[in-house]
């Protein structure tokens, strides 16, 4: 799929308020550190990371590092790497942290040795930043189960369905393949409005 119809996708309407205030608050940070949170950092979070530094270098954004994590770590499930496949990125496996990790990343924005390691992990593991960063919950359960986030500067709710309802159906690509254009047409937003907020100080 075509980055520009991506990432330019509208999101829902009902969405758009709490996505301009996240907006604001993220252009307030010259050096912008976001941490994607979930429960088990396996799907959204992992979709969320990737989307947001995707459609950040779309746009221009040269100051913004993304990162994700669970409340636990277990794995980042096989389907989300398929899922970005198919929508034209590149999803390359490897071995890190006693567990399959994944680069994935669209070949028109950044090269291989740019890209982050993607493995599950807990949100407080070295890899991501201690303090400093904001935090974005993804999950319910995470939302619920992280009333105050350590290190964070903010802690921002942004919840999406969880795709696993659709794990071992026919409908599991399909939901997937949804879920990701959902995520990326207000990672997209976010990142215009960024963009635009920069343009105009």
């Amino acid at each position: 799929m075509n980055l520009d119809v991506l990432f330019n996708a509208p999101p829902r309407s009902e969405r758009i308020d709490l996505l301009e205030s996240l907006a604001q608050d993220l252009s307030q940070e010259s050096n912008l550190r976001v941490n994607f949170i979930c429960t088990h950092n396996s799907r959204r979070s992992h979709f969320c990371e990737i989307l947001f530094r995707s459609a950040a270098l779309h746009v221009g954004l040269t100051h913004v590092q993304t990162y994700s994590g669970g409340t636990e770590g277990t794995a980042l499930f096989p389907e989300v790497a398929a899922s970005f496949e198919r929508h034209g990125f590149t999803a390359e496996s490897t071995d890190a942290e006693g567990q399959r990790a994944w680069k994935i990343f669209h070949s028109d924005l950044e090269k291989p040795e740019e890209s982050p390691l993607l493995f599950s992990k807990a949100y407080t593991h070295e890899a991501n930043p201690q303090e400093n960063y904001h935090a974005v919950m993804v999950c319910d359960s995470a939302n619920e189960a992280c009333p105050v986030v350590f290190g964070a500067t903010k802690r921002h709710p942004l919840l999406f369905v969880d795709p696993k309802r659709s794990d071992g159906t026919p409908e599991q690509s399909r939901v997937y393949d949804a879920t990701l254009q959902d995520i990326a047409s207000e990672m997209g937003f976010v990142a215009r409005r960024i963009a635009l907020n920069f343009s105009l100080a």
